[in-house]
C-alpha cells in the first residue's frame, strides 16, 4: 500500500514540474525553484536519480544502428514529455492493481468463467463519448452473447430444448 501511495504521490508531482526555455535553442530547464522541489521529491518517492529524470523529461534520445543521438527539448515538448511519463507511470500502476486484483480472486487459468476489473483511460475525458459507448456496447454485447452461447451448451448437454 505505501508503494502505491508513493506511486501516485510520484506522479502528482511530476505533473507539477515545469520548464522554461534554455540558453541554447529548442532547449529547456526547470522553471524555477518550486519546480525543482517536485522534481526532487519525485526522484526520491521513485528512488531514481533526479539528474536522471531530469535529462530524461528535457532531452530525447535517438538511437540510429550508427549512434545515439541527444537532442534538447524545448519547454513545450518537455511538458509533453513530462505529462506522456506521469500517464507512463499511473497506466503501469494501474495495470499492476487490477492485475493482482483479478490474481486475488482466485481465477482459474483454464476456466471459461471469468470476473475482472476493466477500466477505460480517459472515458470522462471526452466532451463527446461515441466511439467509446459503442465500445462499451460492443463489450456488453459480446458478454451477453457469451452469457446466452454458454447457456444453450449447459441446456444442450442436459437436453433442455429453449424457445
Amino acid at each position: 500500500q505505501e508503494a502505491i501511495f508513493r506511486v501516485v504521490a510520484a506522479v502528482l508531482h511530476i505533473g507539477n514540474i515545469n520548464f522554461a526555455k534554455g540558453k541554447e535553442v529548442d532547449s529547456s530547464v526547470i522553471q524555477d525553484d518550486n519546480s525543482r522541489f517536485h522534481l526532487n521529491t519525485a526522484s526520491e518517492l521513485l528512488e531514481c536519480d533526479c539528474n536522471n529524470l531530469e535529462k530524461a523529461l528535457i532531452t530525447r534520445e535517438i538511437v540510429t544502428p550508427e549512434e545515439i543521438i541527444t537532442r534538447t527539448l524545448d519547454p513545450e515538448s518537455a511538458l509533453a514529455s513530462r505529462d506522456a511519463l506521469a500517464k507512463t507511470i499511473y497506466s503501469r500502476l494501474f495495470d499492476w492493481i487490477v492485475e493482482k486484483i483479478n490474481v486475488s480472486i482466485g481465477q482459474d487459468p483454464n476456466s471459461k468463467q471469468l470476473i475482472g476489473v476493466l477500466d477505460i483511460y480517459g472515458f470522462e475525458s471526452f466532451k463527446i463519448n461515441r466511439v467509446l459507448n459503442s465500445y462499451a456496447s460492443i463489450i456488453q454485447m459480446k458478454s451477453c452473447s457469451n452469457i446466452l452461447i454458454s447457456m444453450c451448451s449447459k441446456w444442450s448437454k442436459r437436453n433442455i430444448l429453449g424457445r
